[in-house]
């Protein structure tokens, strides 16, 4: 199944590709250095998650306890130890936090799609880093909010750090009301990948499709 998105979307995909690598926060009243998120992050390239944890760890307690880059970065890591329960905790208080600190002005500046999501997955891979990522709340696939979107996963090359393929799971009229996952090429064709019909799929397992049609 092809359909095409339009080129509204095309746009904001493109927006979205160029400027969401790690899926930094750009709020300026978190305190986290860079040269720490960096230091995390070579640890997660190296599949080093009990490291890398540590480290967020330390940064919650010294820094902003309720910063939405350390708590990604945190299930980031609870997911790469296959601890998952714990990193379903970790969601929750994602999301409690931002519907406290964030939401308001979120939709006040209606959906700004550069702070839409949060990473909750890391994949590494020789060549391909893949990150699974979740909107805050469903993003609205149109103005007149005939669907949304739920999740996105984005593999990147790991030397260029550019975005190569990318993946969204939409529910819509436009999927006969049914969860759908496809990728979206440059040219906005969407490609369908997987059909999870009438339930919202596990996250988890989505990505484990998306790295079985990358044959990763």
């Amino acid at each position: 199944m092809k359909t095409f998105i339009s080129k509204r979307n095309l746009i904001l995909l493109n927006f979205f590709l160029a400027f969401s690598f790690l899926n930094l926060s750009l709020n300026a009243q978190e305190k986290t250095s860079a040269a720490n998120i960096e230091k995390i992050w070579e640890n997660i390239y190296s599949q080093d998650f009990i490291s890398a944890k540590k480290l967020v760890q330390k940064e919650l307690q010294s820094s902003n306890s309720e910063s939405l880059q350390l708590l990604s970065l945190m299930e980031i890591c609870l997911n790469g130890l296959e601890r998952y329960k714990q990193a379903d905790e970790s969601r929750k208080k994602i999301l409690s936090v931002w519907e406290k600190n964030h939401k308001k002005s979120y939709l006040e500046e209606n959906y700004p799609l550069n702070l839409a999501t949060w990473t909750r997955m890391a994949v590494v891979t020789p060549n391909i880093l893949v990150l699974g990522a979740e909107y805050y709340l469903p993003y609205p696939v149109n103005a007149k909010k005939e669907g949304f979107y739920y999740h996105k996963f984005t593999a990147y090359n790991r030397y260029s750090k550019r975005a190569v393929k990318f993946f969204k799971l939409e529910n819509s009229p436009k999927t006969e009301k049914e969860y759908r996952l496809f990728e979206i090429s440059e040219e906005g064709e969407a490609k369908l990948v997987k059909s999870y019909g009438n339930t919202l799929p596990d996250f988890r397992d989505e990505m484990k499709d998306v790295m079985k049609y990358l044959n990763l």
